[in-house]
């Protein structure tokens, strides 16, 4: 991790900006948050999620146990949260409530697994939400787009470890809010997707060279799709899957990006339109490709999972979810034994057995949290922070899950 897009104002608030249920909103390219009041109580499976079962063990045959961390300095979701190279978590961005709005935050903090606790770092020089963030090679951070107080913006930033502070970069060729951004083989990161500042998908990618500091215009998208996934394949390309393409579509196709000729190629659709889900590639090659949604957003909430075969080139239906759960982008994380930590979108984490392809229950978060965060440390634990609640409430709340060995 996960609805219309507005024009934004100073003082703004998301909730207007967010205002449907199938278009993404501000952040809904990385599965970011859009809707503007809460879910209805009653929530309807889509006849197309009749799947086999999960056959889920207890909650005492997980793996590992949640445990609290210390708060961050700040209530956020649609977040950022990268590892660095010295082991620490770069938190940046996202959004606060502010009365009965939504406001984009500048401010970062950085988590130290080693102490266990948050401290404030330089502020990013302007606020925003439906970011990406993405460690560069020589271990700063690239911060593009997203959503800050005059709406869509084009602007980049670089966080240097060493200062601990965020400086300009060069701007993109375009504004953009909701996309994907790539780290390829060769170090450049390909920007693509997202809503543009015709409120409507962004058909156009950009590549960002960190040498030259410069965007460049790149091939176009197929299909121009916000709230979609993007995932870097063993060979190098990488897969685009579901998301929007607005006027309530909800996409079933997926394509792939080619490095080498700068091209994106059809390939293939998923088992079902879906759209504020999350993507993970595994030890093998494949992708796993799990929840999200269809055009009804809140009620049309999904517990199927599907497999893309990377060799193949086809997508294929796996057992369910334990839950139905959305907007999770950014909060399901590939572990050191070869399993899937899913951490969002429903209060009850879930993790993905590689070996038989099924769900077992984890432990359970205080709350139903999305777009919240997860990060994968050093010592194999998972970093899970911020998100909102059904009231879309960020919290500041913080954990670490803990595998045992």
């Amino acid at each position: 991790m996960k609805t219309v897009t507005r024009l934004l104002t100073i003082g703004f608030s998301l909730a207007a900006l967010m205002a449907c249920t199938s278009v993404p909103g501000p952040n809904e390219a990385l599965g970011r948050p859009e809707p503007v009041t809460s879910p209805p109580v009653a929530v309807a499976q889509p006849a197309a999620q009749a799947a086999p079962q999960s056959a889920a063990l207890p909650q005492s045959a997980a793996t590992g146990y949640l445990s609290p961390a210390f708060r961050m300095n700040a209530r956020r979701a649609a977040h950022t949260a990268t590892l660095l190279s010295d082991g620490t978590v770069l938190v940046a961005g996202g959004f606060r409530p502010e009365g009965t709005s939504e406001v984009p935050i500048a401010t970062a903090e950085i988590y130290d697994p080693g102490l266990g606790v948050f401290t404030p770092t330089g502020d990013m020089n302007e606020p925003r939400t439906g970011h990406t963030a993405t460690l560069l090679p020589n271990g700063q951070v690239l911060i593009v787009g997203g959503w800050s107080v005059g709406g869509r913006t084009a602007t980049a930033e670089l966080y240097d470890p060493q200062s601990r502070r965020f400086r300009y970069a060069a701007s993109m060729v375009a504004p953009r809010a909701s996309m994907t951004a790539t780290l390829l083989p060769n170090g450049r990161v390909l920007i693509a997707g997202g809503d543009s500042a015709r409120n409507t998908p962004q058909l156009i990618a950009e590549i960002y060279d960190p040498v030259a500091d410069r965007f460049a215009q790149s091939a176009s998208l197929n299909q121009g799709r916000s709230a979609h996934t993007a995932t870097l394949l063993n060979d190098g390309n990488v897969l685009f899957v579901g998301g929007t393409s607005g006027n309530d579509t909800v996409l079933q196709s997926a394509e792939i990006y080619h490095p080498a000729n700068d091209e994106f190629t059809y390939a293939g659709d998923l088992t079902m339109v879906r759209y504020k889900h999350a993507a993970v590639r595994l030890e093998d090659g494949d992708v796993l490709v799990i929840g999200g949604s269809d055009q009804r957003d809140w009620t049309g909430k999904y517990a199927s999972a599907e497999i893309y075969d990377a060799s193949s080139g086809t997508f294929s239906r796996i057992t369910d979810l334990n839950r139905e759960r959305f907007k999770l982008a950014d909060a399901v994380v590939l572990l050191g034994n070869g399993n899937v930590l899913v951490a969002g979108g429903n209060r009850q984490t879930e993790i993905y057995n590689a070996a038989n392809q099924r769900f077992n229950l984890g432990e359970e978060l205080d709350n139903d949290y999305f777009f919240s965060v997860v990060t994968l440390l050093n010592d194999g634990s998972v970093l899970i922070t911020g998100g909102y609640d059904a009231r879309i409430q960020p919290t500041d709340q913080a954990w670490r899950y803990i595998f045992s060995s």
